[in-house]
């Protein structure tokens, strides 16, 4: 374990400070440019926003179908959804789920925990990987049977004075769920049992762990880190090159043929300066001269053709579009378009949402499941009780491209008017109406179409 928490601290560091690299050398006559580009960091916050930059829907819904069940129980589904929406509205869900995201990609895995608690509610916590172990049901992969999270409470130089906050839950033999929380200090001395090991009325481990990419073998995640490094190391090292040479060939070098060593001491390059040079006289047929040597840079085109090789190669890696304000200008008019260029970051997220929703499902539940077992602490986010129902949850992922609204609006309307699609299903998909607000304009409409039809129906001659 610690060997392999080793590795993710390397990955962190390569995230926050970039790919180390080695310069090339100086001869001792500059300092060489150390600039660490951090294009993989650059590249991990694109995939996360595109893939949780618009969060997923998370809506509950009623085995079969919302027609097929009485009166009580769609007050219940809607109970359910009301203590969805609140719990993940008070625990900021949206951004933490970008940045558990971002850990995710860098740290191979991270983990979910919802917490019940009288005092505080239900909680929910989002853990990198240096902050919880866990053991997976060898039978059932998806399903944990211990997960021990770490948090800091007070973080100190001192391990003295460092608080660290233990919780385990074990799902034992008999079927329900033990936990335990216990605080210790930086030394590992325990120092208070707040919350002895005792049974809850869980049947379900309150949690989850998301792992990253890898094969069927990986049980532990895959860093994306560890695909760019290298890159970002060979990008980096010939950038700071290039920096370099330029630097040195914004001075020019100044040489003099022929000359007493007397003269050019200490000669002046600022502007207007005046240099009184002298011939050496002790040279005979001296052919005194001064000049500049320039450089002339013909290494630039190559290098940039390197370095965008590169670039692409890592943009490639996350399958992450490298889009530039040429190719906006010239190639993107349409959210089509948009979406066509994207496409390969599209299916690589629909491909993380295969191990991101379900978790996600199985995190609503866990939260439905603690608001049954503790009725007190989900009044704090419902009025009504919560009663049992069947439902099942849905996670839509969303994706942040502009849709073309324009033209699907002319195709909606062209089938309303081909008596395909009802004027009520219109104005609720396009004016957001509820149905008895589309119910009140559809009977507004009809009045006015009636007062105008019998305006034209009157004699203007009539007395």
């Amino acid at each position: 374990i610690l060997t392999e928490l080793r590795e993710i601290s390397e990955y962190y560091k390569i995230y926050r400070k970039g790919s180390k690299f080695q310069p090339e050398g100086t001869g001792g006559d500059y300092v060489a440019s150390m600039v660490n580009f951090r294009k993989a960091a650059q590249l991990i916050n694109k995939e996360a926003r595109f893939l949780f930059g618009e969060t997923p829907d998370i809506v509950i819904e009623p085995v079969g179908g919302i027609d097929t069940i009485s009166e009580e129980a769609k007050q219940s589904i809607t109970i359910h959804q009301e203590l969805v929406d609140s719990v993940l509205y008070k625990n900021k869900f949206p951004k933490f789920l970008i940045q558990a995201a971002k850990d995710c990609f860098i740290g191979k895995r991270i983990a979910c925990v919802a917490n019940f608690s009288e005092d505080t509610g239900i909680t929910i916590s989002f853990l990198d990987a240096f902050s919880f172990i866990y053991e997976r049901d060898p039978n059932e992969l998806n399903k944990l049977v211990k997960l021990v999270t770490f948090t800091i409470l007070n973080d100190s130089s001192s391990l003295k004075e460092k608080r660290i906050m233990k919780k385990k839950y074990v799902l034992e033999d008999d079927g329900y769920v033990y936990a335990e929380d216990v605080i210790y200090d930086g030394r590992g001395k325990e120092l208070e049992n707040p919350f002895p090991y005792q049974k809850t009325e869980l049947k379900n481990i309150p949690g989850f762990v998301v792992l990253n990419d890898g094969l069927l073998s990986d049980d532990k995640g895959e860093s994306e880190i560890n695909q760019l490094k290298y890159l970002e190391s060979a990008f980096s090292k010939l950038a700071n090159a290039d920096v370099d040479a330029e630097r040195k060939g914004m001075n020019q070098i100044k040489y003099t043929i022929d000359m007493d060593e007397n003269s050019t001491a200490n000669l002046s390059t600022s502007p207007g300066s005046y240099w009184d040079l002298q011939r050496n006289s002790n040279l005979e047929n001296a052919s005194p001269s001064v000049g500049t040597l320039q450089s002339s840079m013909e290494y630039s085109g190559a290098l940039d053709t390197t370095l965008k090789r590169l670039k692409r190669e890592m943009f490639d890696s996350l399958e992450i579009p490298d889009i530039d304000l040429e190719t906006m200008s010239g190639v993107v008019t349409s959210g089509k378009a948009l979406k066509a260029i994207y496409w390969p970051l599209i299916v690589r997220c629909k491909e993380k949402m295969k191990e991101w929703g379900p978790q996600l499902q199985y995190l609503i539940d866990c939260i439905i499941e603690g608001a049954l077992a503790y009725p007190k602490i989900a009044k704090m986010y419902v009025e009504q009780d919560v009663i049992p129902t069947n439902y099942k949850v849905k996670v839509s992922q969303n994706f942040p491209l502009p849709e073309d609204e324009q033209e699907e609006k002319n195709i909606d309307l062209s089938e309303v008017t081909a008596q395909t699609m009802s004027r009520k299903a219109y104005m609720k998909k396009w004016r957001e109406l509820t149905d008895k607000e589309a119910d009140a304009e559809l009977e507004q409409i009809a009045l006015e179409r009636q007062m105008l039809e019998e305006s034209y129906q009157q004699d203007p001659f009539a007395m």
